[in-house]
């Protein structure tokens, strides 16, 4: 006789296959043990599953969940659908085999859109009452969700939820937020009042100092994650919400600001905690040399996405004020150095503070700093990626030759992602020559500016040393933040459910 494994044995297999759609949808034709562990899993974040694959556009996914999720509506809300006029939404919608919006831990508006008009769209194309019917199915939407789950990440709708039953308990173990900072005061006060462990917030936009939403953020008792995307066009300073960020400053480890810094500098200053800071600015920060001289002891990634205004040695003295602990310098090459003193001036402050932690460098090179380039590369042994741009940035492509003769000889023992950007002349001798070097260290991944023409020659190379072994990855690239293989490296710290 074949003895059942234990359900939490099967629980604990199962989530291995979490990203992949098409196993756990197996899983849940064995049998109804195995469909009943495989369910919770599928449906803590069914819509993740939409495109399994890749590309693929599966026309079946929102009309078979929709069926799924309004079979769990009760008999009063079929009811009062089919009283107006909305009987075919409910064809098919026979009793739920298993209570699957009990296991939902994201919603949104968006997802809310689709399952209310996902169904609707060519069975009420000219009715008159469109809108009301559609706004009768979301709402009776909002009430399931809230009486049934227990949601872990909401997007904020602009609607109230308090009048669904279970707001209370639905909402009390929230762990991520997304709003608007134009929602209304008193819609984050009722949240303040129910959520007390939300460990991530992203506000966008962020165009108004909200005492609400200031509220909710002094109000949490464990925050670790804030994004704030604040338009440059409608640049003020939110005081309140600075000064309920600094009451959060024991717990906060990551913090992302896009747009324009909305917050006085002594305020993000105040974050001794910070792990990881991500800027992506359009506008001037205001007050910037209190921002310079901020310390961030604790800081392990810096990642400079876009920065059109903020001199080169602003950002140089706020590295070496974090003496040592950063693991990560990512940056774009929006805010350049002037001049190769500049790039001297940084290599010098990763060279002379010991960042023995760092594994990912982001620096300029030219061979007017070649000595302290060469110090970098051996002081900073433990580097496994590094970003080498090219110096002027006038539009006049650069020999590549000594740098990559630099690089065969100096580069870290780990290394294993180079990124070469900007203008520069590669020819299929350069990177024979490179690739050749590189045979006993470990599989390259090799990114190149899009500015760099690659030849027939070129790809035949390419080909030959990712036979080989050699090559690991090879692509033209602009941003690595956005190349698929990289993804792991560039992902943004989620607070766990």
């Amino acid at each position: 006789m074949v003895k059942k494994l234990p359900e939490d044995c099967l629980d604990q297999i199962f989530r291995y296959l979490v990203e992949n759609a098409c196993s756990l949808y197996s899983c849940l034709l064995v049998n109804k043990q195995w469909a009943s562990v495989a369910v919770p899993i599928l449906w803590t974040n069914p819509w993740k599953y939409e495109k399994p694959f890749k590309d693929d556009v599966d026309e079946t996914f929102w009309p078979l969940i929709i069926k799924a999720v309004y079979a769990c509506f009760s008999l009063e809300t079929k009811d009062l659908l089919k009283k107006n006029g909305l009987d075919l939404l409910l064809q098919g919608c026979t009793s739920a085999m298993f209570d699957y919006v009990r296991y939902c831990q994201h919603l949104s508006p968006e997802i809310i859109d689709q399952l209310t008009h996902e169904r609707t769209f060519n069975e009420q194309r000219g009715d008159l009452y469109r809108p009301f019917r559609d706004q009768l199915v979301e709402q009776e939407l909002y009430k399931l969700f809230m009486s049934r789950s227990s949601l872990r990440h909401l997007v904020l709708p602009k609607i109230p939820l308090s009048y669904c039953p279970g707001f209370g308990l639905c909402l009390q173990k929230l762990r991520e937020l997304v709003c608007r900072s134009d929602q209304p005061v008193d819609l984050f006060y009722g949240l303040a009042q129910i959520c007390k462990s939300i460990q991530g917030i992203i506000v966008d936009p962020c165009i108004d100092d909200n005492a609400g939403l200031a509220a909710l953020i002094e109000f949490q008792s464990n925050l670790k994650y804030l994004e704030i995307h604040a338009p440059e066009v409608r640049a003020v300073e939110c005081t309140l919400i600075g000064k309920a960020i600094m009451s959060q400053a024991h717990s906060l480890i990551y913090v992302h600001f896009q747009g324009f810094l909305c917050i006085h500098p002594s305020t993000l200053a105040s974050l001794s905690n910070l792990k990881t800071l991500k800027l992506f600015m359009s506008g001037h920060i205001t007050n910037i040399q209190q921002f310079a001289s901020s310390k961030f002891p604790n800081l392990e990634v810096l990642d400079i996405f876009w920065d059109e205004h903020t001199p080169f040695d602003i950002f140089t003295m706020l590295i070496q004020n974090t003496k040592g602990s950063l693991k990560r310098i990512y940056w774009n090459t929006d805010c350049p150095p002037r001049n190769s003193e500049d790039i001297r001036v940084y290599l010098n402050i990763l060279t002379h503070n010991t960042f023995s932690k760092l594994t990912f460098a982001t620096v300029w090179w030219t061979e007017e700093v070649d000595r302290e380039f060469e110090k970098f590369l051996k002081t900073c042994s433990n580097l496994q990626a590094l970003k080498v741009c090219s110096f002027p940035l006038d539009g006049i492509p650069q020999s590549i030759t000594r740098l990559l003769q630099i690089l065969s000889k100096n580069a870290p023992k780990e290394l294993n992602v180079l990124d070469i950007d900007g203008d520069w002349i590669l020819t299929p001798d350069h990177l024979a020559n490179f690739l050749e070097s590189w045979r006993k260290k470990p599989r390259l991944s090799l990114f190149i500016s899009p500015k760099i023409t690659l030849s027939d020659e070129h790809r035949h190379l390419i080909n030959i040393y990712r036979d080989e072994g050699v090559l690991k990855h090879f692509q033209g690239a602009e941003f690595l933040d956005e190349v698929d293989c990289l993804k792991d490296i560039f992902d943004l710290w989620l607070p766990s459910s």
